[in-house]
């Protein structure tokens, strides 16, 4: 509880400052607006609600932050967002303990990179979302009995596989670079499937509660959106918590199966040698 309330905070504060990146390396890259497609894409698993009340505050980041990259701003944004991934990363080295950790100067290298290849990433899926159809429409002239007629059909299916797919992929590619590199034949599927149903679970379960429970605001006032925003990250961070530790379990418990498998192998060949 103590690692996701901890990593719930630290990406509740480095939220803002990975928009602020995010707008400025879209523009720097001429992809401006895939970079704001981005955006929405990333708050699209919110409930309704709290979208709303963060609506306001990302569309004066989007107004004030220029295509300049190479700025104080944007650097400090982009070591406060390696933030969030510090606790992610954390959350990980508890499970598979502090022995197999790197230095603290390399991890936070390493979570700078992550943030600026996590950023371009996002805004080239955004720009292969949007190429989508016109591919299709290419391949449907060239193969018309191929495809006869249904490129927008295909794609309409296609598209509710693209969210979940991009979550699904995101979770792994973390888990895959924060697991410690010390730890030898770690398992990562586990984890970032448990991780992706937790957080689905998570936004479906909040919109269902803030439709049907409509004073969700009377204790918190005009801050209730940003303590369900909270809430949302905390829920989130306990299933990446469970995650890491599911990944470490399924890799000692691997780890012991091939041990006793060379064993049991050992002493087949020193059995025949005996009998020879």
């Amino acid at each position: 509880m103590a690692a996701a309330g901890n990593m719930a905070f630290l990406t509740m504060l480095s939220l803002f400052p990975f928009i602020i990146f995010l707008v400025a390396l879209s523009g720097f890259l001429g992809q401006t607006e895939r970079g704001l497609e981005a955006i929405t894409f990333l708050f699209s698993v919110l409930p309704p609600e709290v979208s709303e009340v963060i609506d306001g505050p990302i569309k004066g980041i989007i107004a004030n932050t220029g295509p300049r990259i190479l700025t104080g701003s944007i650097l400090f944004a982009v070591w406060t967002a390696a933030l969030g991934v510090e606790a992610a990363r954390d959350a990980l080295i508890k499970a598979f303990g502090r022995q197999n950790a790197n230095a603290a100067w390399i991890r936070r290298l390493e979570s700078l990179a992550i943030i600026i290849f996590g950023a371009i990433s996002v805004i080239l899926a955004m720009s292969i979302q949007v190429l989508g159809p016109p591919l299709l429409l290419a391949a449907a002239n060239h193969i018309p009995d191929f495809v006869s007629g249904g490129v927008e059909a295909i794609w309409s299916y296609l598209s509710l596989l693209v969210s979940p797919a991009l979550i699904l992929l995101g979770l792994y590619a973390m888990f895959l670079s924060l697991t410690p590199r010390k730890v030898e034949k770690a398992s990562r599927l586990p984890g970032t499937l448990l991780s992706l149903a937790v957080l689905l679970a998570t936004a479906k379960g909040l919109s269902v509660y803030l439709k049907y429970v409509d004073n969700y605001d009377v204790t918190y006032g005009s801050l209730a959106g940003v303590v369900i925003l909270q809430l949302f990250c905390f829920f989130v961070s306990i299933g990446f918590v469970i995650g890491a530790e599911l990944n470490a379990s399924y890799t000692v418990a691997n780890k012991r199966d091939r041990h006793i498998e060379t064993k049991q192998s050992s002493g087949a060949e020193a059995g025949a040698s005996n009998t020879d």
